[in-house]
């Protein structure tokens, strides 16, 4: 049986809002019944330096990282909440261990793809995934595992630097726009593209969800909120459609901000998170239903529906 497993990340210095570091404990005060009956272990929370700004950031994320590198995971899926998008360095660092073809969903209004010398900002939540892919500029001395470019999907991204516009066209990575994930081929873009990525459908995949991929006008608690997102029901879709087609060993949300905002919207979206987590966790099939439904195939010759 698969073991579905919560970590929780209070990371905040890849970006200037001290409050994503509440989410992770936001959403177990929210989902406590996902702790009953053994539906889930809880593994606690990463180690959060004392400090603040970007060296923080890379310390924590070489924490989490070294975290994830010694868990045993394999046949069981992981659950990561954050922190901000800075935190999926140490993720997906420490995924590539022990998956190094993962193919990796990022759903962000951003890309998450600039370097030290190319970001405006300076905030490090926005550079996790150059570093992943090889760059150089300003990298941590740890970086170890490389993530492919060709198995990096984009999906909802709209607010690019010109860097990252050339990152992406240069490396051909994948890349599903909001208008076209809003639209009414979105099932089959998803398909198409992770065919191309493993034609054999045996790459495991991991999902880097980050709520401001939600249109602005729909959401309050996130940092970097930007118009011409997509809704609700669309990531749930994507969720789905992942689920269908690809083994799912983990999935990361991020950048949930209690202080920014109502306090019943951030308890909101600490609920619908959890809805996503049990959308692609691996079910144990009911034994009961199995049976009742090849009984119904052999006396009536057709499959049953539950």
């Amino acid at each position: 049986m698969t073991k579905s497993l919560y970590l929780g990340v209070p990371f905040n210095s890849g970006q200037p809002h001290v409050g994503t570091a509440k989410a992770p404990q936001l959403f177990r005060e929210v989902n406590k019944d996902m702790f009953s009956f053994q539906n889930w272990t809880d593994l606690g929370l990463v180690h959060t330096p004392s400090y603040g700004g970007r060296e923080a950031a890379i310390e924590h994320a070489f924490a989490l990282s070294e975290f994830i590198k010694n868990l045993k995971i394999k046949n069981s899926f992981l659950s990561i909440v954050g922190g901000d998008h800075g935190q999926a360095l140490g993720t997906l660092h420490g995924l590539l261990t022990h998956y190094p073809q993962l193919i990796v969903v990022w759903i962000d209004a951003h890309a998450d793809a600039n370097t030290p010398t190319s970001s405006p900002s300076g905030n490090m939540h926005g550079m996790p995934l150059s570093w992943l892919m090889g760059s150089k500029d300003g990298a941590p001395w740890w970086i170890e595992k490389t993530l492919k470019p060709k198995n990096l999907l984009y999906i909802g991204v709209r607010d690019m630097d010109p860097y990252e516009k050339m990152l992406i066209e240069e490396l051909d990575i994948p890349f599903i726009s909001p208008q076209e994930a809003m639209g009414p081929g979105l099932d089959h873009l998803i398909k198409k593209h992770l065919t191309k990525m493993d034609p054999t459908g045996k790459i495991p995949v991991h999902i880097s969800f980050d709520v401001d991929a939600l249109d602005s006008e729909s959401i309050e608690c996130t940092g970097t909120r930007v118009s011409g997102g997509i809704d609700r029901a669309c990531v749930e879709d994507i969720f789905k459609t992942l689920k269908d087609t690809r083994k799912i060993v983990s999935t990361e949300i991020v950048e949930i901000n209690p202080d920014l905002g109502q306090l019943s919207e951030a308890r909101d979206l600490c609920r619908w998170s959890k809805e996503l987590l049990e959308i692609v966790r691996p079910q144990k099939q009911n034994p009961w239903l199995y049976a009742a439904r090849k009984i119904d195939e052999k006396i009536f010759h057709r499959p049953r529906a539950f």
